[in-house]
């Protein structure tokens, strides 16, 4: 069994009194099961989630083809950044923007070089917080601009999925 973190978006799920979110990952418990495999997620700003998954190296690369699933190209929480490329790096950093975080905060964090950072490092910036959902029924939207909430701890969803 391997290990991959990804980033993942949370999709709308309508079968109940009123519509819900969950994390997307959820499509595809039955294949990471089916292999002995299994996963757990942090929400993070952004309708997304950091989650992390013990599967076969085929069903992780699989799984980085579901679009929308963007794979991070480390596997232990305390790997360098350093040896990635300045693509990948600064594709990072455009998710972190794009999660809701400033670039002030981002800079105020890592400088202008997150190669000089481990995976830790990133993965707990991204999960410093999130904003509590609420559903407006005029509109038929779930809203992310609810009170600020802690995120599920980088270093618990690592206990969680251990590559047994």
């Amino acid at each position: 069994m391997a290990i991959g973190w990804f980033i993942v978006p949370y999709k709308r799920r309508t079968k109940r009194r009123r519509p819900t979110r969950y994390c997307a990952m959820d499509d595809y418990t039955s294949q990471i099961r089916a292999h002995g495999g299994m996963w757990a997620e942090s929400e993070v700003l952004g309708n997304r989630a950091i989650v992390k998954v013990r599967a076969p190296v085929a069903v992780l690369a699989a799984l980085n083809d579901v679009p929308g699933f963007k794979r991070i190209p480390k596997d232990r929480l305390d790997d360098s950044l350093a040896d990635l490329s300045q693509t990948v790096r600064a594709y990072l950093r455009d998710e972190i923007l794009d999660m809701g975080y400033t670039i002030e905060e981002l800079r105020e964090r890592f400088g202008n070089d997150l190669g000089a950072y481990t995976l830790r490092d990133v993965l707990k910036f991204m999960a410093r917080r999130r904003r509590k959902p609420r559903y407006n029924p005029a509109t038929d939207e779930i809203i992310l601009d609810g009170e600020i909430q802690e995120c599920r701890e980088i270093e618990n969803l690592d206990a969680a999925v251990t590559e047994d």
